[in-house]
């Protein structure tokens, strides 16, 4: 059995009791955050974690969650490191152009020669998806089927049919809601020797991207997942394992949905177990001793219920791995042992605790649960 233990990291520019007004606009606290992250990792990496991914956020000024631009971060990570996969949970699929960011993946893919992982999600920061979404109408919206609800699924999901098209094939004739291949006249004479079937009459009918992605057909897709089982069963069908953080007060849920994903995608062809339809993750509050981890959930908490469990987000905590190595071990071993899975997500922040208590959690969690599960799998 193999284990993969990925950082999901949240960039801060700001540390925990500061009260510095727009600290996400300060180049010098960018320059202390990309040292500090860059630190970690590596750090990371040696001590037997296996990933590492962000969630996409822009226009954070306040310096909260400052993770602009995944795929920047995710080619700095792994120009500093020499095994660890890089992936996002997740890119936007709404907002964006998906045919640009089809070129891009596949691009970071090529850059890490295969250790990119990529992740997709349809928003949930009104401030900059509505701003990067004014173009097509789109917004954040809740899984409340409401027009606007509507409106972001599907262009979540034409979005992703492209993109993957795109990745799969060598040219795509795509005619959406969102995206079309333009009919342009089009005369070139390389597409005519070389690429005959892009064109017809002159016109241009087909597009590619370039380059393809590395990895074949396309990288390990992932997406954040929440409690909306439209969505778990469209990556069920499609072939994308999800990331959940549900709390231990809700973990009925895992069953049920691991038995729905199962099914539906047998009903759509695809042969899959509990491990390929999820992984659950938790936030890293693990201190040295007893007394640092209370600290640091108490830190968490507040800044928890001050910036995620509010407006506009209003979203539980979930799972938390702290207080003593044995009990974060236990839980872990037991997740694995109940539901058959084998990969987890640490919620990990970078920049809002102390360096040195960050770099102890990481190797903390490596001590209490990455060497002995490890060792016991004989890996």
């Amino acid at each position: 059995m193999s284990f993969e233990f990925v950082i999901l990291a949240v960039p801060y520019m700001r540390r925990r009791g500061e009260t510095v007004g727009r600290a996400g606009s300060d180049p010098a606290r960018f320059q202390a955050l990309m040292a500090e992250l860059k630190t970690q990792m590596q750090f990371a990496e040696s001590r037997g974690f296996t990933g590492f991914c962000m969630t996409e956020q822009h226009l954070q000024v306040e310096g909260i969650e400052t993770t602009t631009n995944p795929l920047f971060w995710d080619y700095f990570v792994a120009q500093h490191t020499e095994r660890m996969r890089v992936g996002q949970l997740g890119m936007n699929l709404t907002a964006v152009n998906p045919i640009q960011l089809a070129e891009n993946l596949a691009m970071l893919d090529h850059f890490t020669e295969g250790r990119l992982f990529a992740g997709f999600s349809r928003g949930n920061t009104p401030r900059w998806t509505g701003t990067f979404g004014q173009h097509v109408n789109i917004t954040s919206t809740e899984s409340d089927k409401s027009e606007a609800d509507q409106r972001n699924r599907r262009a979540f999901v034409e979005n992703w049919h492209l993109l993957k098209a795109l990745w799969t094939q060598e040219t795509v004739a795509f005619d959406g809601e969102f995206w079309r291949v333009p009919d342009m006249e089009w005369t070139f004479g390389p597409t005519n020797a070389w690429s005959p079937d892009s064109v017809a009459g002159g016109r241009l009918k087909e597009i590619g991207i370039v380059p393809r992605p590395y990895q074949s057909p396309h990288p390990p897709v992932y997406a954040p997942f929440s409690y909306s089982m439209e969505t778990a069963k469209f990556w069920a069908r499609e072939g994308g394992k999800m990331m959940s953080m549900v709390s231990p007060e809700k973990e009925e849920f895992i069953p049920i949905t691991i038995d729905v994903c199962l099914e539906e995608a047998r009903q759509h062809g695809r042969e899959a177990g509990a491990d390929d339809i999820l992984a659950l993750g938790g936030h890293l509050l693990l201190g040295r001793n007893d007394a640092e981890s209370a600290s640091l959930y108490a830190g968490f908490e507040e800044l928890f219920n001050f910036a995620y469990n509010a407006e506009p987000y209003n979203v539980p905590m979930g799972r938390v791995w702290g207080g003593s190595r044995q009990a974060v071990l236990d839980d872990v071993s037991r997740l694995n042992e109940t539901y058959g899975i084998t990969e987890f997500f640490l919620w990990h922040h970078v920049g809002y605790f102390e360096h040195d208590e960050e770099m102890a959690m990481l190797n903390e969690f490596s001590e209490a649960v990455i060497r002995p599960l490890t060792r016991d799998s004989g890996g």
